[in-house]
């Protein structure tokens, strides 16, 4: 068995963009927010850029922790439509 092989198995661990060759790109796992152009340029794209919508907590009354003897409530899940609902009621 030859050296090389020996040392490259030694080697469990996540393969980065830093231990590839000058090809390889494997990213961090966030989403584009654009794109790259004929020129080199990258163009960003205001539609693809994440919007994170917090909501005001200031008035909350509920703490973090749920006791195990709290009852369960089964109730219908709420889809897409149920919930953009909810927000144009409270928006009005």
């Amino acid at each position: 068995m030859k050296l090389g092989f020996l040392l490259l198995g030694a080697r469990r661990r996540v393969l980065t963009s830093k231990d590839g060759k000058k090809s390889f790109y494997k990213g961090r796992g966030c989403k584009p927010t654009g794109f790259h152009t004929r020129n080199g340029q990258f163009r960003v794209v205001k539609s693809m850029i994440p919007e994170i919508v917090v909501p005001d907590l200031s008035e909350f009354d509920l703490k973090p922790y749920v006791s195990h003897k709290a009852p369960y409530v089964v109730g219908k899940p709420l889809t897409g439509k149920d919930l953009y609902s909810l927000y144009e009621e409270a928006e009005s």
